[in-house]
């Protein structure tokens, strides 16, 4: 059975789900000191960063509480300082999107240990990065961001310009694709809510499909950004 590090606050639906697609939820825990609704509280994607299989970065704090599950995963774990606020620039120093070789992510505000492990930096303006990008396959990307959309156009990676919005987030305006998705395997892109709600749900399949990707939904509510899925 594979595992997926995701956000402590998922349904048990999402969770249920996730066990009969044979993935077993390893559930992160954050900053509590950041207060309940900050992505710095629940999302893995702020939290950590997966620059391999097997190779981690994580925050020193976040690595310490979860210690105990972690450890478990038999993971190469690089622990970095906290971060000093939940204020931007400080909170998105492990929010990169790490695919096929690449980084997409703000370099100015990365965490060097992220960017030493990088073939290629793919420098956008856009901070959060990993929340804004939901990647789809090797070299397959989905964002409603026009800086990461322009980048990959740039660097020929295949990409989906979709919508801003319709996916929650407790105390935002709205969450991110990046957020609410996660390869759960080499094919098969599951989605914390029923994709079929969002209103460019037609193109996302099609996109994903034509790459032999399969869209899974995990729930029947509107798409949750949780921060994120990361399969180990």
């Amino acid at each position: 059975m594979d595992y997926i590090i995701c956000s402590y606050k998922i349904t048990d639906e999402i969770e249920n789900n996730l066990l009969k697609l044979g993935v077993t939820p390893v559930k992160l825990r954050g900053f509590d000191k950041f207060g309940d609704v900050h992505p710095l509280n629940y999302h893995p994607d702020m939290l950590c960063c997966k620059l391999t299989k097997n190779k981690w970065v994580f925050y020193e704090e976040i690595y310490r509480i979860n210690k105990n599950i972690i450890d478990k995963l038999n993971l190469d774990i690089i622990t970095v300082e906290n971060p000093i606020s939940c204020e931007y620039p400080e909170e998105i120093g492990l929010n990169a999107a790490v695919f096929g070789g690449y980084i997409i992510c703000n370099a100015k505000h990365t965490n060097e240990e992220i960017l030493k492990n990088a073939n290629k930096i793919i420098d956008v303006k856009q901070g959060y990065a990993k929340c804004s990008v939901c990647v789809a396959g090797e070299r397959a990307l989905i964002t409603s961001d026009i800086s990461i959309y322009n980048a990959a156009i740039k660097n020929n990676i295949d990409v989906l310009l979709i919508k801003q919005g319709n996916i929650d987030l407790n105390g935002y305006n709205y969450g991110f694709i990046g957020g609410c998705s996660g390869l759960i395997d080499k094919n098969k892109l599951a989605f914390t809510g029923n994709i079929a709600l969002h209103p460019d749900y037609k193109a996302i399949k099609k996109f994903c499909e034509s790459r032999g990707t399969e869209v899974v939904s995990l729930s029947n509510e509107k798409l949750y950004d949780y921060g994120g899925m990361f399969v180990i």
